[in-house]
């Protein structure tokens, strides 16, 4: 949040409503309660203004965040939507309408609210942030790529968002601008197992192995068990001609994923190159087993199968996907609240 909106927001809790003071100074003590994780005691506190206040705007607002950071989603959208309709004119219960719904998939009401919060206020970062979350959602990647330039001009410091650039980037194919964004957001959080393993990745597509492996190493001596990183670290090394250590790390990334056909696609490449002729075999089956519409696999399965697979096919090796901020459904709802719902 910018100065402007901290002033916001802090007139907007200590303005006066029709309940005077003694309700503002109740819902300032929830307040300071949800963020202690006393949500029990901050909820009680809520309902007792709304008890009395039904259109007690920041009680409806707190509320509803409340509500969606304890699995209550739902609830808390309609609480925030009752907060936009009483105050349409404050960016700040936009943004957080927005937020609540990148939640829950609704990527559609997320882009509404997110595009009405950033033409209250151009200058609002995580508003623009949230606006690129809802438009990837959308599969709108300009759109995004746009919105995160817009965030990483008031933020430049912010590495998720230069690493969030940097995936936008790649979807709308301009590599050379994906690399200058995963470059900042590794020089801004060198311990990012996830930026250091999207630059690698990029440099390695790019045919830069070699430049690739330090950053890939570090992000598997970081997070060794992060799937991403085992993957594309072992491809890397495999181009680069370590074949040992490129099956070790690929099978890492077997182990960690059982069911990707990208990587038991890029274990049997590495095998080939090795020579290691029954493990490639093994594993060009669980590829087509795994991912039976990719026709890569299909094809390097029935070479093998015939006997006449080539000793390397290094160029072609799958990469995988690149990592995107971790956004799992199953976790939304702790999307680090108190980024995106900031009061």
């Amino acid at each position: 949040m910018n100065r402007k909106q901290r002033r916001t927001a802090a007139k907007i809790s200590k303005s006066p409503t029709k309940g005077g003071s003694a309700a503002d100074n109740v819902v300032e003590k929830a307040i300071a309660a949800a963020q202690l994780g006393a949500f029990a005691d901050a909820e009680g506190a809520l309902d007792e203004v709304l008890a009395r206040f039904p259109n007690h705007v920041e009680a409806l607002h707190q509320k509803g965040m409340l509500l969606a950071r304890t699995h209550r989603v739902e609830a808390g959208i309609a609480l925030l939507q009752r907060v936009t309709a009483q105050k349409p004119g404050e960016a700040l219960y936009w943004n957080n309408l927005a937020a609540a719904c990148l939640t829950c998939d609704r990527p559609g009401d997320a882009w509404t609210a997110a595009r009405k919060a950033v033409e209250l206020d151009s200058k609002y970062a995580m508003a623009w942030r949230n606006l690129a979350m809802a438009s990837t959602d959308l599969g709108r990647h300009r759109d995004a790529a746009e919105a995160l330039e817009k965030a990483s001009v008031l933020m430049p410091r912010d590495a998720e968002i230069w690493g969030s650039l940097g995936v936008a980037q790649l979807e709308l194919g301009d590599a050379a601008r994906a690399e200058t964004a995963f470059t900042k957001a590794v020089a801004l959080d060198p311990t990012n197992a996830e930026h250091l393993s999207n630059l690698g990745v990029l440099l390695a597509k790019r045919d830069r192995a070699g430049e690739a492996l330090p950053h890939l190493e570090k992000a598997v001596e970081i997070e060794p068990d992060r799937f991403t990183s085992a993957l594309h670290y072992g491809v890397a090394l495999t181009l680069t001609g370590d074949h040992t250590k490129g099956l070790r790390w690929l099978r890492r990334a077997t182990s960690i994923n059982s069911r990707s056909g990208a990587a038991w696609g890029a274990l049997a490449d590495a095998a080939i190159a090795a020579g290691e002729k029954t493990e490639a075999l093994d594993a060009a089956r669980r590829a087509v087993e795994f991912a039976p519409s990719d026709g890569s696999h299909r094809a390097r399965l029935q070479r093998l199968e015939r006997g006449d697979a080539p000793r390397t096919s290094l160029m072609e090796l799958d990469l995988g996907d690149f990592a995107t901020p971790e956004r799992d459904k199953a976790d939304e709802t702790d999307l680090s609240l108190d980024q995106i719902f900031i009061r």
